[in-house]
């Protein structure tokens, strides 16, 4: 009768990594799957603004071209491509990130489609939509930072090391 229980080669699967660490352009899909969560899921109150905006097609056009590129710079920035770093989820960002995302979304599409209004032009349209999103995202770390500064108490015992 043999000795019950594993055989040697599932033990090793065990006790080694459960995951690899992906480099390159994998990580940089990751990272952008994971920037359009952050979009679509916390911008979802912005997103159900924009179904009663009036110039249908135009607001629909900027905030499809906003949320994409939020996306792929979110992406960007989360795997260090930049010169700058996107803030970690910590508890004073549970209540801004989704406002902003949402107020993001809302001036994209509000940019765009005035310029698409305005200009009849479909071209500048999404070059202020992706110029607006690229400048969101820019500005997210610098109002973070300023949050942290003058709202210590929104840290709720937490502590920086």
């Amino acid at each position: 009768m043999s000795e019950r229980g594993t055989d040697p080669t599932t033990e090793r699967r065990k006790a080694g990594p459960r995951a690899v660490r992906k480099v390159g352009v994998e990580r940089w899909v990751e990272n952008v799957f994971f920037g359009l969560a952050e979009v679509a899921v916390l911008g979802i109150p912005g997103l159900l603004a924009l179904m009663a905006a009036p110039q249908n097609a135009a607001v629909k056009f900027a905030a499809l071209v906003g949320v994409t590129t939020l996306t792929l710079a979110i992406g960007t920035v989360r795997t260090g491509l930049t010169s700058f770093d996107w803030p970690a989820a910590t508890p004073v960002l549970f209540l801004v990130r989704p406002v902003y995302h949402s107020v993001t979304v809302v001036a994209v599409a509000a940019g765009g489609a005035a310029v698409d209004v305005a200009t009849g032009s479909t071209v500048g349209s999404l070059v202020v939509a992706v110029g607006l999103a690229l400048g969101a995202v820019r500005l997210f770390p610098h109002i973070v930072a300023g949050l942290e500064r003058l709202l210590p108490q929104w840290n709720w015992g937490l502590t920086r090391r």
